[in-house]
């Protein structure tokens, strides 16, 4: 079972140099962007600065920069850690667990860009107090459920995996 935990950890490496990087920043604010232009928020995305501009409806511009820090990119790293080190070390076919970390490191990452792009539809519908509330407050708590939904149920699905 070390081995599966050190494997998870290698992918788990991988996804933080991936995430550390601005490619993962840039898919994020463009997908954050094509979702906000789809929902009717006008949005110009600058890719050199990961800077997403929006008009709020109070007519002010503000800009919304992307990086590893604000936006939720760390949460998934701290997950893919913890699971790691914790499933990995857990019976089973590692098969299954390279599975459910994928899929569920991959859950993640589409959870940030869909809360990035509320939380700007926040502050475009509310203004910036309203964005901040939701993005230093709720957000964080918002993340922390995927988190724990998506351990629990790798925990449980491959708890009962052995049991069987």
């Amino acid at each position: 079972m070390v081995r599966h935990a050190a494997i998870l950890v290698c992918f788990a490496v991988v996804l933080s140099l991936f995430l550390a990087t601005g490619v993962a920043w840039d898919l994020t604010a463009r997908a954050s962007t094509s979702i906000l232009e789809f929902s009717g928020i006008s949005t110009r995305y600058v890719g050199q600065q990961y800077l997403m501009y929006v008009r709020l409806m109070d007519g002010s511009v503000v800009g919304f920069q992307v990086q590893l820090e604000c936006s939720g990119l760390i949460t998934l790293l701290v997950f893919t850690f913890v699971s790691a080190f914790t499933v990995g070390l857990l019976r089973g076919n590692l098969r299954n667990k390279l599975i459910w970390f994928l899929l569920s490191a991959g859950m993640g990452f589409v959870w940030n860009i869909s809360r990035l792009a509320s939380v700007i539809a926040v502050a475009y519908n509310f203004g910036i107090p309203a964005f901040s509330f939701v993005h230093f407050v709720l957000a964080p708590t918002i993340d922390f459920v995927w988190v724990v939904t998506a351990w629990a149920l790798g925990m449980s699905w491959l708890k009962r995996e052995t049991v069987q």
